[in-house]
């Protein structure tokens, strides 16, 4: 068990910058800290710090060895759960990223109920709409929506998100009518990230152009300048299906409807998936496709 010795100290000096502050994250004296990044730094034979009055850094070295002692964090944890029950109560802490939208409407409910259910349980969630690296910031999973592209994780589909074309009746009324796709370049197109719209015609995915004198990165404000009669709205069906029930939004081409994409729940590749984690993604996709 040796060759542990400093693993766990040598991360949080990395991860806090300083003695101190993994002193503090591992409720221990700096001196010890120090003594046990000593020691695994004498196992290797490498210096993985460099160490000055005024400034801590990694070297080299504690670069590359960094990613892997995170890892092997990762498989002595993985180790510790599948000594566990299966059906032990969920304790501990989980964290966990996802989009600020989807996170705040659908992911965030469904937390705090799984936390009513079990109070052993923390939750660290932070809300980002970028693709946070899971390994590197000690991610237990995310949130992602669409279509994948990692394939060094693996991931999990909790529930679809279908997207839909929308407009105010007014604007439906006093334009040309919207029959098919190539009917949009004569539409006002209300633009979010992309200015090409997924559609599916005749059994295969288009991809249109679109163009309107609104381009913005919010679902929200999109939907309430297609109620205000500015444009069409091409958004998931959570930004619009309270407004379509009010009858402030019509839908348009929904036979053209692109293919349902897929939520998923996205993790490192572990062998073992810890008690909490494995019972919280149970939850979230119960809970998801009641929806």
């Amino acid at each position: 068990m040796d060759r542990w010795v400093g693993i766990d100290e040598f991360v949080a000096v990395a991860v806090c910058g300083s003695f101190t502050g993994a002193a503090d994250q591992l409720d221990t004296s700096v001196a010890q800290v120090s003594r046990r990044v000593k020691a695994l730094e004498s196992t290797l034979g490498y210096q993985l710090l460099n160490r000055t009055t005024r400034k801590l850094s990694l070297t080299t070295e504690g670069n590359v060895f960094l990613s892997h002692a995170k890892h092997l964090q990762h498989v002595l944890d993985d180790a510790t759960s599948a000594l566990r029950q299966r059906d032990s109560q969920p304790a501990g802490k989980i964290k966990m990223t996802a989009p600020v939208m989807y996170g705040e409407q659908y992911i965030m409910p469904l937390v705090n109920q799984f936390m009513s259910l079990y109070p052993n349980i923390q939750i660290d969630m932070e809300l980002n709409n970028n693709q946070l690296d899971l390994i590197e910031q000690g991610f237990d999973f995310a949130i992602r929506l669409g279509n994948l592209k990692d394939s060094s994780m693996r991931a999990r589909l909790l529930t679809h998100r279908q997207t839909l074309v929308c407009g105010a009746p007014a604007y439906i009324d006093n334009n040309k009518p919207i029959k098919s796709i190539t009917d949009l370049d004569s539409h006002a197109c209300l633009v979010g990230q992309s200015s090409v719209w997924r559609f599916v015609d005749e059994g295969k995915e288009r991809q249109i152009s679109v163009k309107g004198r609104l381009r913005c990165n919010s679902g929200w404000a999109l939907v309430d300048a297609a109620k205000q009669g500015l444009g069409l709205a091409q958004l998931p069906h959570y930004y619009l299906s309270e407004e379509i029930e009010k009858g402030e939004l019509v839908e348009v081409l929904n036979a053209f409807r692109p293919e349902a994409e897929g939520v998923w729940a996205v993790y490192p590749p572990r062998r073992y998936l810890p008690t909490s984690v494995r019972e919280l993604l149970e939850f979230l996709a119960e809970g998801l496709m009641s929806d």
